[in-house]
């Protein structure tokens, strides 16, 4: 290093000069006293070379001064460098005379840049606030600088310095110059300004909640609410900072909030939600919803409460008339539930009534005509005999009417017992019932497997009973009858379906076929009362599911419907 060169290299030469020159005078010296007495001419030269030893024994010492010397300026020199972005120095009229400056400074306030100016003749260079005043104040009075500039760099881009200077002074205490650094503070200026902002959003979106935000020291003290105080107590924020919270409470009400906020205090709890009811049994009263955490030093000892403060006030209001409400309409349930009870009972009876009282009539018509049929039969023409069995047949109908209605009546009453039922096999279980009626009938049936569904077992197998003789009756003028029993999945629900080869309907009428004695075809062409498809829809609409139908005249129809199960 070049300051090492400087301080050792002649303090290496004359110690080299002093050996080569005083080692051959202190010979001499021993020789010319040796000729006068061998003990004094050795006694002249070891005190000579005594002296040289000595000598050269404080030139190491000093070596050793200048190297501590060298290491401390080298040190100083680091410091600066690490420490500083610009240090500079300036003689008696505050012209640079020295200056050095780091990257992007240097451009601008290196050497070069800024020979024999002054502070305020530097381009680009100005004082954060105002002008050059103060600067000129502390130069004036010997003052030691410190202040706030801003260098605007060729490109645009402004970095803010802190400059420090202190004055020299020579041995007579008269100014000589200026000696200072510069530290680039751009990156702390702008994170502080960030801060700043960051800050002042946040306050103004605390400010505009509607909860009361707080923080409470350990002494129960307010150090900090929000707007939205003033708008809870109608009190100004200033008066509320520094005082205790239980001051706006009662001392029942401290009571209540100490009890419920003991866990939290004791540090069992990090964070609670309390709600208090404040000025009972005031027109004022008002109830409030207290989310509080707490937060404690290393030693557990609590330091601060904070949280927010809800009004609501007209949230306990609506919740208590929603109770009212809901009570009123459990006593107004109860009650029609009670008068629909009654009502079924009657229609229970009425339908009792009805089954026995037109069953009797029903049964001596068609009794009496087949006795008459029986028993008179030979004295009968031929249009009396078709007469006769008109009747019968009307009087069978009209029986057979009157057990549908009643089993529709009985089905839209009866409680619904879910479990798991094999449709499949249920299905397979009527068409073999139904072939057993019409044996000299063809069909061709095409049942799927394993087909599922929690549905209450005894009203599936009225549900599947009516459709599945539906499609038998409506294809008996097709050899074979074809029917087909399956389900699909369609966006995620199970969707059944019966479909045949029939007579099919009119898909204009297609809103009749599941209303009682709605009938899309020639009541003389086919048996049947017109309920079943009535009480199919009930069973479908009990289990919550849908139905509908397809079809097209002479080409077949189409039934499908959903079971859906309301635990999946």
């Amino acid at each position: 290093m070049p300051l090492k060169k400087d301080l050792a290299a002649p303090f290496a030469g004359a110690r080299t000069s002093l050996l080569w020159r005083a080692m051959p005078l202190a010979l001499i010296a021993g020789v010319l006293a040796g000729t006068e007495s061998l003990p004094i001419g050795l006694a002249v030269f070891a005190m000579c070379m005594a002296i040289i030893s000595i000598t050269l024994r404080n030139f190491e010492q000093f070596d050793d001064h200048a190297e501590a010397q060298r290491v401390e300026a080298v040190r100083l020199r680091d410091y600066t460098e690490l420490a500083t972005d610009w240090h500079w120095e300036t003689d008696a009229e505050l012209r640079m005379r020295h200056a050095h400056a780091e990257e992007p400074l240097h451009t601008q306030l290196g050497l070069q840049a800024v020979a024999g100016r002054r502070l305020w003749e530097i381009e680009g260079l100005a004082p954060v606030h105002g002008d050059w005043e103060e600067c000129h104040r502390q130069l004036e009075q010997g003052q030691p600088l410190w202040l706030h500039l801003v260098l605007r760099l060729p490109d645009g881009v402004l970095r803010h310095i802190e400059l420090r200077g202190r004055p020299v002074r020579n041995r007579d205490r008269q100014l000589v110059g200026y000696r200072g650094t510069g530290r680039d503070e751009t990156a702390f200026v702008q994170s502080t300004r960030a801060l700043r902002e960051l800050e002042t959003r946040h306050r103004e979106m605390v400010n505009h909640l509607r909860e009361v935000v707080f923080r409470i020291d350990a002494r129960g003290r307010f150090t900090y609410l929000n707007r939205a105080w003033e708008a809870l107590t109608g009190q100004p924020v200033s008066q509320a900072i520094g005082q205790r919270v239980l001051r706006w409470l009662s001392k029942d009400e401290a009571r209540y909030l100490l009890s419920r906020l003991e866990p939290l205090l004791q540090g069992r709890r990090e964070s609670m939600q309390i709600e208090v009811r404040t000025g009972t049994g005031s027109a004022s009263a008002r109830w409030l919803e207290i989310a509080i955490g707490a937060r404690f030093d290393a030693g557990g000892k609590l330091e601060s409460l904070s949280g927010s403060i809800e009004d609501i006030t007209q949230r306990k209001q609506a919740e208590a008339t929603l109770y009212d409400l809901n009570a009123e309409l459990e006593r107004r349930v109860k009650r029609r539930t009670a008068e629909l009870e009654a009502s079924n009972r009657e229609l229970e009876s009425f339908s009792y009534s009805v089954s026995h009282d037109l069953r009797n009539p029903l049964r001596a018509i068609d009794g009496f005509s087949q006795i008459i049929i029986e028993d008179y039969g030979d004295r009968l023409d031929t249009t009396a005999h078709s007469h006769l069995n008109r009747i019968r047949a009307a009087s069978q109908k009209l029986s057979a009417l009157i057990d549908d209605l009643l089993e529709l009546g009985r089905l839209s009453r009866a409680p619904i017992s879910r479990t798991e039922v094999d449709m499949s096999a249920l299905a397979r279980a009527i068409m073999r019932d139904l072939l057993a009626e019409s044996p000299e009938r063809e069909g061709k049936l095409a049942i799927g497997t394993h087909l599922m569904a929690r549905v209450d077992p005894v009203l599936a197998r009225v549900m599947l009973e009516h459709l599945l003789r539906n499609a038998w009756k409506f294809t008996s003028e097709r050899t074979p009858a074809e029917i087909e029993f399956d389900a699909r999945l369609r966006n995620r629900e199970v969707v059944f379906h019966i479909r045949d080869n029939g007579v099919g309907f009119d898909m204009a009428h297609a809103a009749q076929l599941f209303k009682p004695f709605n009938r899309l075809h020639d009541q003389g062409d086919r048996t049947g009362t017109g309920i079943g498809l009535a009480t199919v829809a009930r069973i479908v609409s009990r289990h919550g599911g849908r139905i509908w139908a397809e079809g097209s005249p002479g080409k077949g129809a189409s039934f499908f419907f959903t079971l859906p199960d309301p635990a999946n």
